[in-house]
């Protein structure tokens, strides 16, 4: 019985070390990097938009005249219409090309 105590006790200071170790990494500082964090694509998202203040404009959005819009819209719905090229003849012209 002696060894069962033993190895009892072992595992409960093995488990109470282990508690005490992710407790103090959770005291831990932040590194550097941490800091920093994220703040790229913050910059990259914030240099996509044109005007930020835009949601406070109460006039409307200016977009393209209508026969424009149109014929650039018909220009879109004709690439859904076109089959697709078949890739093999695709691969073989550009491996003879080279």
């Amino acid at each position: 019985m002696h060894k069962k105590d033993t190895k009892t006790s072992q595992a409960l200071r093995g488990l109470a070390l282990g508690v005490a170790l992710l407790g103090l990494a959770g005291c831990y500082p932040p590194s550097a990097l941490e800091m920093d964090y994220g703040n790229a694509v913050r910059n990259n998202v914030a240099q996509q938009v044109v005007n930020p203040r835009a949601g406070f404009n109460p006039k409307p959005a200016v977009g393209l005249p209508p026969q424009a819009a149109e014929g650039e819209m018909d220009k879109y719905n004709k690439t859904f219409k076109e089959e697709p090229k078949p890739m093999g003849k695709q691969l073989e012209t550009q491996m003879k090309s080279q």
